[in-house]
């Protein structure tokens, strides 16, 4: 039986970045990410959580260099190369498909943990996600296989949409696929879709102000780790205009947005702290398999839906996993 969990909404606090641990012996690993400490410091206490289950304690037996891009994946490549340079242990490569894809120029010799939303081995992270050949494994959330699923829940949630506003990043790799296979499910569902991109944060601001007011009905977002970045301008944005919103991760909702749609992350970076954990061990990437998500999740917030006074379907109600109320 589905669990249901109900959340009172609340602000949420911020966690500082991690600092350069002191540790005089042990191993060393770099955690890379192309977002930031704001957006995703959830996820690196849940790497570290995944990492102790092996034994490792940060600043104890092992130390950890925390570096995030701030969502300008133009200077990953470029931090990829500085991290390779100093010669750790291991490299954690999270926050992007970019992220993963540099520390793959940076290195062939350095074992990598890498997270993708992409199809690892379409996006050339591996070889084979049973068994990557090579100094890569970690996982992959297949993010653009699930904006279908995510339009056809937005039209379950409101039957009477008809034109439909998707954002996406034009620089993503998965832009050309997952683009007409958008546009296919929304035909079936007999929805018009119209198409907004954004590869910049001025370029969401020109997005929203394209909308004139009434001329879409709903709002579907793009897995993207760009997007992502921004998430709270982006919730923002949607609850100004008053536009019922799909997000690709429960973050959004329970930031604000109206509902979302995916894995849980944080289930995710456990497993590659794991795995970081295996590999000082001595186990080989090779013998590590890229994970995937096992389940999904509708998370629904409805004290956005009350202010933009929705009335949502009973049958979304008891599909949903999660509930802020």
């Amino acid at each position: 039986m589905k669990r249901r969990h109900f959340l009172l909404a609340a602000a949420t606090t911020g966690i500082a970045p991690a600092a350069h641990s002191q540790s005089p012996s042990g191993p060393r690993i770099v955690y890379l990410s192309g977002r930031s400490a704001a957006t995703d410091s959830h996820l690196l206490e849940a790497f570290r959580e995944g990492f102790k289950s092996t034994g490792y304690v940060d600043g104890q037996n092992v130390t950890m260099d925390i570096r995030w891009a701030d969502g300008r994946y133009g200077d990953v490549a470029k931090m990829a190369a500085e991290v390779v340079a100093t010669k750790p242990d291991l490299i954690v490569a999270v926050g992007g498909n970019p992220v993963g894809l540099a520390a793959k120029q940076a290195t062939s010799t350095i074992p990598v943990v890498f997270g993708a939303g992409a199809d690892p081995v379409k996006i050339g992270l591996v070889d084979n996600l049973n068994r990557p050949n090579g100094n890569l494994t970690g996982m992959t959330l297949w993010a653009n296989e699930l904006d279908a699923k995510r339009l056809d829940l937005l039209h379950d949630m409101l039957p009477k949409a008809r034109t439909v506003a998707v954002l996406m990043n034009p620089d993503n790799p998965g832009y050309e696929d997952l683009l007409p296979r958008t546009r296919e499910t929304a035909a079936a569902l007999g929805l018009e879709i119209k198409l907004l991109t954004a590869a910049s944060s001025s370029a969401i601001e020109r997005a929203f102000q394209s909308l004139p007011a009434g001329s879409v009905d709903a709002l579907a977002v793009g897995a993207d780790a760009f997007l992502i970045n921004s998430r709270a301008r982006i919730v923002a944005l949607t609850n100004e205009r008053r536009l019922p919103t799909m997000f690709p991760a429960r973050e959004f909702a329970i930031d604000g947005g109206l509902a979302s749609y995916g894995t849980r992350w944080t289930d995710m970076y456990r497993i590659l702290g794991s795995y970081a954990g295996r590999i000082l061990k001595g186990a080989k990437p090779a013998e590590l398999p890229v994970q995937r998500p096992t389940t999904y999740e509708l998370v629904l917030n409805l004290k956005t839906a009350r202010t933009l006074g929705l009335d949502l379907p009973p049958l979304i109600l008891t599909r949903a996993d999660e509930v802020v109320e």
